[in-house]
């Protein structure tokens, strides 16, 4: 019997990036922390002006108010700060990233909970709670983002991995349990 398995070769090599990414995030951590919050600059600096397009190409179809002008304002001037100063500012972003770790954690968790019978599941549920461990280490020690950032890059980039691999499995055991 001639069995085809299928792979997410995307996957896999999006696993692959982010282990690579993250054991060079463990080399050079200090520079890392500053590249965060540059790029966290950058990217609230673009919404801010997709906002401000979106508002005034669409503020009569989508009903847009002005609340839509500040909100785009405050991306801008948020995202311009970060640029301007990202060493003194690369001290909030491990409280941000904390707030995010622990809904991405829960996330995880419940996703496995509601998955029974899929394949990689318990792994699923481990980088869950290393998310939510992660989030409370930036709370407590947020000199440590770096370090634990690189970590959940590693495990998310296994987590991608392994489902690349063994997505025919995933598929699989999904249409059976429905």
């Amino acid at each position: 019997m001639d069995v085809k398995t299928r792979r997410d070769w995307g996957l896999f090599f999006l696993g692959i990036a982010l282990v690579i990414i993250g054991f060079v995030f463990l080399t050079v951590p200090g520079i890392t922390l500053v590249a965060v919050t540059s790029v966290a600059g950058a990217f609230l600096l673009v919404t801010g002006g997709f906002d401000i397009y979106a508002y005034a190409r669409y503020r009569d179809e989508m009903g847009l108010d002005g609340w839509t002008i500040a909100y785009a304002i405050c991306d801008i001037v948020l995202g311009a700060v970060l640029l301007i100063h990202p060493v003194f500012f690369s001290a909030v972003i491990p409280w941000v990233a904390g707030v995010f770790m622990a809904a991405y954690g829960i996330f995880e968790i419940v996703a496995a909970a509601r998955s029974k019978g899929v394949s990689g599941r318990g792994w699923v549920v481990f980088n869950g709670i290393v998310s939510l461990l992660c989030a409370l280490a930036f709370f407590l020690v947020p000199a440590s983002f770096v370090i634990f950032l690189a970590f959940f890059l590693i495990c998310r980039g296994v987590t991608l991995a392994v489902y690349g691999i063994t997505i025919d499995k995933v598929i699989t055991t999904s249409h059976h349990a429905a």
